[in-house]
């Protein structure tokens, strides 16, 4: 039996092996884990005692030795790459990848300006061997990866999302982010504190999913019906998530956040997590809080339709 969940002008198809095809899967994820001790410290907090069953791990990041530790100690927690190409450092060092970092392993700290530097092809192979490196880094520390994302979402990049894909399918892993909110998600939430950010990305990266949902389909790469969190960076609550949760209406879902410690934003995002209103609200939802481990454990895909439909 297979269910369907439409995204944007086309459509997925869900392959669900588990008995009861009818159940409904969220995925709460915190991402940027190793960029800080800070952001460690929220991330197992909100696992521990909060909604949190999945986490993104930084190869580069500061305090990636203490999150790999963190990861290891936490048998339910799904980890995955957080593949960084921006606005962090890199494993290589900077003779191997000249063009993407500076010598202090540094890549370029802004988003857009990394993004335009990244369509010379030229530069491909290194960017190539530098995610190579992060996926081995996350293995070797013993991390069996389940997931793959990135910081900034630079992974959405057409010269780029296909390299990922590539990767994780020689190594067994199966899922991928999309940004793939819908309009009327975008809308409902009313998140004008970005201005006329949040639909600024919605046309970008609603285009770039055209493109991305044929690689992903390509290389048998699971995408969740949407994944939500994009157009409340920064501004997410108690409230907001609350919102979100609703929003969550595929048979598999994704949420994406940044608890941090040391910030106002990420403190927020924390206490949303671990909020007894938010445990309440997924429990009458009556959907299934998973990580991806346990979505490849219990047979889930949901893969993109061959077809529009």
């Amino acid at each position: 039996m297979s269910n369907v969940c439409l995204f944007g002008s086309g459509a997925l198809y869900v392959r669900q092996m588990a008995r009861n095809t009818d159940k409904r899967y969220i995925v709460i994820g915190a991402d940027d884990m190793g960029r800080s001790s800070s952001v460690n410290m929220a991330v197992a907090e909100a696992h521990d005692n909060g909604a949190v069953t999945s986490a993104s791990l930084m190869a580069g990041g500061e305090a990636f030795e203490e999150a790999a530790k963190i990861a290891l100690n936490r048998g339910h927690l799904s980890v995955g790459l957080h593949v960084t190409l921006c606005d962090g450092k890199s494993v290589l060092k900077p003779s191997h990848i000249p063009d993407l970092v500076d010598q202090g392993n540094n890549f370029e700290k802004n988003p857009a300006k990394a993004w335009l530097r990244y369509m010379r092809t030229g530069i491909l192979p290194q960017i190539e061997a530098e995610v190579e490196a992060q996926f081995n880094r996350l293995e070797q520390a013993g991390i069996h990866i389940t997931h793959v994302d990135s910081h900034h979402h630079l992974h959405m990049h057409p010269f780029i999302f296909g390299l990922l894909c590539s990767q994780a399918s020689k190594r067994g892993i199966s899922w991928i982010r999309l940004l793939n909110e819908s309009l009327s998600v975008v809308m409902s939430l009313r998140s004008f504190s970005r201005g006329l950010m949040p639909f600024i990305e919605r046309v970008v990266f609603g285009a770039l999913n055209a493109y991305n949902l044929k690689i992903a389909r390509k290389y048998d790469m699971n995408v969740a019906c949407h994944s939500l969190g994009l157009a409340w960076t920064g501004n997410i609550n108690e409230k907001s998530f609350l919102d979100l949760l609703d929003c969550a209406e595929g048979p598999v879902e994704e949420i994406f956040t940044h608890p941090d410690i040391s910030t106002e934003a990420g403190r927020r995002e924390l206490e949303a997590l671990t909020s007894a209103k938010v445990r309440s609200k997924l429990t009458s939802l009556g959907a299934e809080l998973v990580g991806y481990r346990d979505l490849q454990k219990e047979g889930v895909s949901l893969h993109p339709a061959r077809e529009r439909m």
